[in-house]
């Protein structure tokens, strides 16, 4: 990590440091997804996730002027004289907290090469305090309709943007954006008891080439990015994912393998959640204790549920009901 400032937190997973004059980066990284972050100044943290190899070199740069990392890429030269120094720069490089890996694989274990290529945005960053752009600045700088938001004989109105209480409606710019995978909203059957949204979940896993563990994945992928990233969004899909598989009753059979683990990965987020954190965010407005309790009694009432998953449905239950008090009898 090059120029990086002294005095200011940098981290990866679940770790941070304030860092001191003779930093230069990390080492001794498992291969694997990591998250490597920091902020300046108090400032929203910026960071990447990054599928590291063995033995693997990355080199970054830090942008002074942009407080951030710089798009630059270091090249190869550069990367080599970095590996054929390392024996002299080793005590300017911090050791990976070997204390913190259990739990961060095990709230990441599912994510892999393929997750954060897929997720990353095109610009590589993941910032907690993205660029917001109105829609009539996207027109402006989209070349093929350069006219639409400029005034004058031709075009005497500008093209506005609003929503329902006239502000403008906000994105986040181009390339900036984490690539969440969206769910379709599909018309449901009159003749459909209760709530099963199988067929959305259907559609989001053919999505994704039929691989549920990608599904999995980018569920620890948003929950990481909101725990550790400090990215709203993140925990908003990691809402929307969470919703949807506790809201499918007709897929319990089928895809048994996959609410089994899909619990794993629920009861791992929650161990993992400070305390606080969990109090103010995750159980703000009950959507948890709401949304497990159509799980728990789909589980329950289901002809097609193998024993297995209802046996572990059953247990998550109790551990949920006992750490946190929650009460699920309204079901």
């Amino acid at each position: 990590m090059k120029d990086f400032p002294e005095g200011h937190e940098f981290g990866i997973d679940y770790k941070s440091w304030t860092v001191g004059p003779k930093f230069m980066g990390l080492k001794m990284i498992p291969a694997g997804v990591h998250f490597v972050y920091c902020s300046v100044k108090g400032a929203p943290r910026i960071g990447f996730f990054h599928d590291f190899k063995s033995e693997e070199i990355v080199a970054k740069k830090w942008d002074k002027a942009k407080e951030t990392f710089s798009d630059e890429v270091l090249p190869d030269e550069e990367v080599n004289r970095i590996r054929m120094n390392l024996k002299n720069i080793d005590s300017t490089l911090g050791p990976y907290p070997f204390e913190n890996y259990r739990s961060w694989y095990a709230l990441t274990d599912f994510v892999n090469g393929e997750t954060v290529g897929r997720l990353n945005p095109l610009k590589g960053q993941i910032s907690a305090q993205a660029e917001l752009v109105s829609m009539e600045t996207c027109l402006m700088e989209n070349e093929e309709v350069p006219s639409s938001n400029s005034v004058d004989r031709e075009h005497p109105t500008r093209t506005r943007f609003v929503d329902q209480q006239g502000l403008p409606i906000m994105k986040i710019r181009e390339g900036y954006e984490i690539r969440f995978i969206a769910i379709p909203q599909l018309a449901v059957s009159s003749n459909r008891a209760g709530i099963d949204y199988t067929d959305r979940l259907e559609r989001v896993l053919r999505q994704l080439g039929g691989d549920w563990k990608q599904l999995l994945a980018e569920i620890q992928f948003a929950f990481a990015c909101f725990l550790i990233g400090q990215v709203f969004e993140g925990f908003e899909q990691w809402k929307r994912l969470i919703h949807l598989l506790c809201c499918c009753p007709s897929a319990l059979g089928p895809r048994s393998e996959m609410f089994i683990s899909f619990i794993r990965v629920l009861f791992f987020e929650l161990k993992e959640c400070p305390t606080d954190f969990f109090v103010d965010i995750v159980s703000r407005d009950n959507f948890l204790t709401t949304t497990l309790s159509m799980l728990f009694a789909n589980i329950r009432d289901s002809d097609v549920a193998p024993p297995e998953l209802k046996k572990k449905s059953m247990q998550f239950k109790t551990y949920l009901t006992k750490e946190f008090k929650w009460d699920f009898e309204c079901e």
